[in-house]
């Protein structure tokens, strides 16, 4: 392995941990009452703290989208040089984490905008209606976009994997494994669960 190769493989490994860190962050940062009253919406979005929750997991999400184009470009790398690894199945993983990152991106705009409004903007905050929406466009956001075009990216190089063995077969098996209940969640719309 050249010198070169090992600096990417180092970088794309502790890219993989710190989005696995990041993705995590980025959802326990911020837990708005699910199904609560008004009062108890209003009182959460009212709470200082929260609204800087809000920022902290709008940056934690977009640094877990921009870590993912990392660990995905040296993924595809590594498959393109395997015989057969160029293949459409990668090409599909490719795109599903572009669409994955692009939803993250959006994602942390959600999950930041009514945080950002009210502490750095100085604007009001929000009636219950827009706080409620904002909630649900963003978990709509998380829970299906995000994380079913992440299933589908993870089952994909899986499949790459195991056809090619460009990495252990153990890891193409586990990402199988692991795409199931991520894809499950997204299309039962509890895909933020999958995180």
């Amino acid at each position: 392995m050249s010198n070169s190769s090992t600096k990417s493989a180092t970088t794309a490994s502790i890219a993989s941990a710190l989005f696995g860190v990041s993705m995590f962050l980025c959802v326990a940062s911020v837990n708005v009452p699910y199904q609560a009253s008004g009062k108890t919406v209003l009182h959460w979005w009212q709470d200082d703290a929260n609204l800087t929750a809000t920022i902290a997991s709008l940056f934690f999400t977009t640094i877990a989208a921009v870590l993912f184009v990392v660990v995905m470009n040296y993924v595809r790398t590594l498959a393109s040089k395997a015989p057969g690894g160029d293949s459409s199945w990668t090409a599909f993983a490719h795109s599903m984490a572009g669409a994955f990152c692009s939803t993250m991106l959006v994602v942390a705009a959600t999950r930041g905008v009514i945080g950002r409004l009210v502490k750095i903007d100085g604007d009001p905050l929000p009636g219950l209606d827009v706080l409620r929406f904002s909630t649900g466009l963003n978990y709509a956001l998380l829970g299906t976009g995000a994380m079913g075009s992440l299933g589908l990216s993870m089952l994909a190089i899986s499949i790459v994997v195991l056809k090619t063995r460009f990495l252990a077969k153990w890891v193409g098996v586990l990402g199988c494994v692991c795409s199931v209940p991520t894809l499950g969640a997204a299309v039962a719309m509890r895909g933020s669960l999958a995180t």
